[in-house]
C-alpha cells in the first residue's frame, strides 16, 4: 500500500499518530480531538461501522454492534460540546462522516438492490440514519463548524478511476443535483474521495451536503 501510494515510512512516522482507544469513551475521544499543543483539531473524519451478524432467524440479520455509529457520534459530539463550553476552541471543527446510500428522500439505489438493503442492511441503515441526524443537530447547536456526510454505495470491489457523485443540499428537502445511483464502490475509492474532496479542501463546495458516491 505504501509503494502504491508512493508514501515513505518516514512520512508516516512524521505525520501519523495512532491513539488506541474506544470511540464510545469520552476520554479516549478527547485524546484524538485535542493535539499535543492543547488545540482542538480543525477537521474530524469518521468512518465507523459494524460487522454483519446472523441470528437464528435468517430474516432478521443484525450487527455485532447495532448502535456503533450513533453511539460513537454521540460521544464525539458530547466531547465537542464540553470543549466549546470551556472556551478552549477558537472555532469548531468540520465533521465528515461515512454513511450509506439508501437513506435519501428519493431512491438512490438500483431497484435490484432494494431487497438486500431492506433485509440484510436494515440494522446498519437505521444506525447510520440516527448518526446523520445527530450530525445535523450538532451543526444547528454550534458544536461543529459544519459537516459533509458521504453516502457511499455498497463497499465492494476494486478501485477505479471514476467516481460518480450526487448530493442533497443544505435546505430541508433540497435535493440539489440528486443522488448518484449505483451498485458498489471500493473502500479505496471512498477514502481517496474523502481525502481529495473533503479533507484537503476543508469541505470545499460539499460543505453542508449529503453526498452520494458510487462507481
Amino acid at each position: 500500500m505504501l509503494k502504491k501510494r508512493q508514501l515513505s515510512q518516514a512520512l508516516l512516522d512524521g505525520k501519523l499518530v495512532i491513539i488506541q482507544g474506544n470511540a464510545k469513551n469520552e476520554e479516549d475521544v478527547r485524546k484524538v480531538l485535542i493535539n499535543e499543543k492543547g488545540e482542538l483539531v480543525d477537521q474530524i473524519a469518521s468512518g465507523l461501522g459494524g460487522a454483519p451478524k446472523f441470528t437464528p432467524n435468517p430474516l432478521k440479520p443484525t450487527l455485532d454492534d447495532p448502535h456503533v455509529c450513533q453511539d460513537s457520534m454521540a460521544t464525539i459530539i458530547a466531547v465537542l460540546q464540553k470543549i466549546a463550553a470551556t472556551g478552549q476552541a477558537s472555532r469548531m471543527p468540520l465533521l465528515s462522516a461515512i454513511s450509506t446510500t439508501g437513506l435519501s428522500q428519493k431512491r438512490d439505489i438500483p431497484i435490484a438492490m432494494i431487497p438486500l438493503y431492506h433485509w440484510m442492511l436494515g440494522p446498519a441503515h437505521a444506525d447510520k440514519k440516527i448518526m446523520e441526524d445527530r450530525i445535523v443537530e450538532a451543526k444547528k447547536a454550534g458544536w461543529i463548524r459544519d459537516f459533509v456526510i458521504i453516502r457511499a454505495s455498497l463497499l465492494l470491489g476494486e478501485a477505479r478511476k471514476e467516481v460518480r457523485v450526487g448530493w442533497e443540499g443544505k435546505a430541508p428537502g433540497q435535493l440539489g443535483d440528486g443522488a448518484a445511483v449505483g451498485y458498489t464502490i471500493s473502500r479505496e475509492d471512498v477514502g481517496l474521495f474523502v481525502y481529495q474532496n473533503v479533507i484537503s479542501q476543508s469541505g470545499g463546495d460539499l460543505v453542508g451536503k449529503k453526498v452520494s458516491i458510487t462507481h
